[in-house]
């Protein structure tokens, strides 16, 4: 993607549960396959911190946290990473951003993961405790249309990425996208943009990048494909590095208003069988969100 010299300069952060003993080495083969700058602890690019201060032992799924490494320097081949590995618990997921968003030039934090709704309430405020304006970017989910949604990615200033699928070069919104109304008031960047049928709740998702089409991540040796919503939040995490602002819900929404050409418009594909609400359209769709990238980068760098 064009950008703001390849994210040079800026920092950008992945939260993840367990340990990642092996992302060195597979970011390095990953870099080399695709041409990429390598990205090492020694050279500064890579910064590697466990929740508590101690090392934490790999996770049930380290493959996810790969991926998101691996996808935003991809993206943004010249921004710092900083890997910042949590306790194995939904209580590690939830309080994780928080312990590093004060980190200062932090630009985004990304968040390929959900976690249990029933003490979603008691973090909300985490993440509301944002002065710096970190771009907070979840996952939407992988099983399509749900009711409240999930978290993070419901709560009111995190940005929630949906998915899509491309089939022969044709992208369509992909039927495990999450999405759907939240219990939370509708933010001020929707309601000032005209999502419908919003009823004055927040509405999930904001955006979307490609999802049920396998991409390729290198993993403990040897090459993997990976789907899930957790392959386009990065995708963003790392847009958030190629932009010269800080990337909020209300930029995103402001764009998409001031600039129609930003997003590539989703407009047919399902997530379920609840009618509005399961189904793209034109403008903004609960599956897709205001669709995906297309000169969004370009037109966020070009605003005064």
């Amino acid at each position: 993607m064009p950008g703001a010299n390849g994210g040079a300069g800026q920092l950008v952060a992945v939260v993840i549960d367990g340990g990642l003993p092996t992302i060195e080495s597979d970011l390095a083969a990953y870099s080399t396959k695709f041409g990429l700058p390598q990205c090492t602890v020694a050279s500064g690019c890579l910064t590697i911190k466990y929740q508590g201060g101690q090392t934490i032992s790999p996770g049930a799924d380290q493959a996810e946290g790969t991926l998101d490494i691996e996808t935003i320097h991809a993206v943004a081949p010249k921004a710092k990473l900083l890997l910042y590995n949590v306790q194995k618990s939904s209580n590690g997921l939830a309080t994780g951003p928080s312990e590093i968003i004060k980190t200062p030039g932090l630009k985004a934090i990304n968040m390929s993961y959900g976690f249990d709704s029933s003490t979603a309430s008691q973090f909300e405020s985490l993440y509301a405790n944002n002065p710096n304006h970190v771009a907070l970017i979840a996952a939407s989910g992988d099983n399509g249309h749900a009711v409240p949604g999930s978290f993070p990615s419901s709560y009111p200033g995190v940005i929630a990425v949906g998915g899509t699928v491309l089939n022969n070069g044709v992208e369509t919104a992909w039927n495990g996208s999450g999405g759907g109304s939240t219990t939370y008031a509708e933010p001020a960047g929707q309601k000032a943009y005209g999502v419908p049928q919003a009823n004055g709740k927040r509405a999930v998702p904001d955006v979307a990048a490609v999802s049920g089409t396998h991409m390729s991540i290198f993993y403990q040796g040897r090459w993997n494909g990976m789907v899930g919503t957790s392959v386009a939040a990065p995708i963003w995490t790392g847009i958030a590095a190629l932009v010269n602002k800080q990337l909020t819900p209300d930029l995103i929404y402001s764009v998409a208003k001031q600039h129609p050409d930003a997003f590539r418009d989703i407009t047919s594909g399902s997530n379920g069988s609840c009618g509005f609400q399961c189904t793209a359209q034109a403008g903004y769709d609960y599956i897709t969100g205001l669709g995906t990238p297309k000169n969004f980068v370009n037109d966020v760098n070009a605003m005064p």
